[in-house]
């Protein structure tokens, strides 16, 4: 599932390869993607010019000049492939998006995706969207600022991580090795945490979360154009793997039920 690294990518490569391009046609082939029916939605994109990409949180918001915006989220998964001709279009999607210029992308979900068109007006209220927190990227995501947001919380610390009212953008996948380097447990309370858990918390946060920007997002992703990321398995300290040793101390790494999340934790230096 695509989580900040990846989502910030594909954002930039949309923007940098989608401003100023004219909608021709929106195909949509599967309608529970959608929030419209189809033809409306065809109607009012149609035409319309791209102003600008950019992501809040796990979504992506593309921007039209005639007061309407397109909001994607990839679900539990997509490829989201550009072509540059028509003719090499990927074989398997369920919206597809072509330009004037005969250049497009196509959109194929694995599961839960969603393609909606919301005017302007609409946007500052959407749902899916308007109360999505801060992400790690965000130059105000500050360690002050991320301090203050903790105050006086009491929850679980992986609880309250993935809540995206909270903090966007972070998912299961990278959680595992952010509260690993941290050395928390997952179900660790806030309450609990003194000022340098919270400053170790904050350092690995940005840490992993820029190491894998770096590196190209998470190797099973693809990119805008097809290509994978660059951060496989092997970049992960305790992720993915159950009784390997930990890269610390040892301690061969477990994998617990977190509520309704499993997590892969070092028994000794993740201690509850």
């Amino acid at each position: 599932m695509a989580e900040l690294p990846e989502i910030f990518l594909l954002a930039e490569q949309m923007k940098k390869t989608l401003l100023g391009k004219t909608i021709q046609s929106v195909t949509l082939l599967q309608e529970k993607c959608i929030n419209l029916p189809p033809h409306e939605f065809q109607e009012r994109a149609t035409g319309a010019k791209i102003e600008d990409v950019r992501y809040k949180g796990k979504w992506i918001i593309t921007k039209l000049n005639n007061g309407e915006n397109i909001l994607l989220s990839l679900g539990m998964g997509a490829d989201v492939f550009y072509f540059d001709n028509i003719k090499n279009q990927a074989g398997k999607f369920q919206v597809r998006v072509v330009f004037s210029d005969g250049t497009g992308y196509t959109i194929r979900f694995w599961w839960f995706g969603r393609f909606f068109l919301v005017s302007d007006g609409e946007l500052e209220s959407e749902p899916n969207t308007k109360e999505i927190g801060i992400d790690p990227y965000d130059e105000r995501f500050t360690p002050e600022y991320f301090s203050s947001l903790l105050k006086g919380k009491k929850t679980q610390v992986k609880a309250f991580l993935l809540n995206q009212k909270n903090v966007s953008g972070i998912g299961n996948m990278y959680m595992h090795d952010i509260l690993f380097k941290a050395r928390l447990h997952p179900q660790k309370k806030i309450s609990e945490l003194n000022d340098d858990d919270i400053r170790r918390l904050y350092e690995s946060i940005m840490y992993i979360l820029n190491l894998s920007r770096e590196k190209g997002a998470f190797g099973y992703e693809k990119d805008f154009f097809g290509r994978k990321g660059g951060y496989t398995l092997d970049q992960f300290l305790v992720g993915y793997k159950e009784n390997q040793p930990c890269p610390v101390c040892g301690e061969k790494i477990a994998l617990i039920k977190t509520g309704s999340t499993s997590s892969y934790i070092c028994p000794a230096c993740q201690k509850l």
